[in-house]
């Protein structure tokens, strides 16, 4: 079945999209045919039929004073869309140059396991070889009632280790015997005093985790956040 929002994204209007269809079903044909196949009302055909010439993606001979339409092949669309897409990356250079810089400030939710993953790809995803990724342990009891999200952060390491990025963590001394194996791959730091859970700094963005009945995940865009939690982590990281 043909998706017709497909034909939307590409920048047809419903009428236009009815009429494409129905030339390329029924061959070259005349405008009262095509009107009968779509029921669109006269003026709204004609005026719909001269857009899609104007695009080229119809075209028509005149048969005496008929005009008989015929629709393009359907690659021609594909061409029209990369040629924008050509124009627009040409433009690319003139557009950033009119770009106003600002510290960007926003913030981000995501819910529940896919959300969770969505998050952690996001919140890592100019990385540079190099980059700190500092971690402030999960605030949670019963870790093994999460193993699914444990098990996750194992594969989430690979990826910022494939990157280059350099993990550090401070959890607190009752996770340690569960974070053993973990503490071989990240470098660890634990502590028995009480320090902020569930606390993520890359760059200029945090993430923030809450695990309830629906564990919802933050991304905070913030420069001057991110500074402070990574100023204090570090306060805690050098005296210990």
């Amino acid at each position: 079945m043909i998706n017709l929002e497909v034909f939307k994204e590409a920048g047809f209007t419903n009428a236009e999209t009815k009429i494409y269809l129905a030339l390329l079903e029924t061959g070259p044909t005349s405008a009262g045919l095509v009107m009968k196949k779509t029921e669109l009302q006269n003026s709204v055909l004609h005026r719909n039929l001269q857009r899609l010439i104007e695009r080229g993606f119809i075209s028509y001979i005149k048969k005496g004073k008929r005009r008989i339409y015929q629709a393009v092949d359907p690659k021609q669309i594909i061409k029209d869309i990369e040629n924008k897409k050509k124009h627009f990356e040409e433009m690319l250079p003139e557009l950033k140059a009119l770009k106003k810089p600002f510290e960007k400030q926003e913030a981000k939710i995501f819910l529940g396991f896919k959300g969770f993953k969505n998050a952690l790809s996001e919140f890592i995803e100019d990385a540079k070889k190099g980059d700190d990724y500092l971690i402030f342990s999960l605030g949670v009891d019963n870790l093994e009632k999460y193993e699914n999200i444990i098990s996750y952060y194992k594969e989430f390491e690979k990826i910022r280790k494939s990157k280059g990025i350099i993990s550090k963590a401070i959890a607190p001394k009752s996770q340690e015997a569960i974070l053993k194996e973990s503490s071989k791959k990240i470098n660890i730091k634990f502590v028995d005093f009480p320090t902020p859970l569930d606390v993520s700094i890359f760059k200029n963005r945090i993430l923030l985790s809450s695990w309830g009945e629906k564990e919802t995940f933050f991304i905070v865009e913030s420069k001057a956040l991110a500074e402070s939690f990574r100023k204090y982590f570090y306060s805690i990281w050098e005296n210990n």
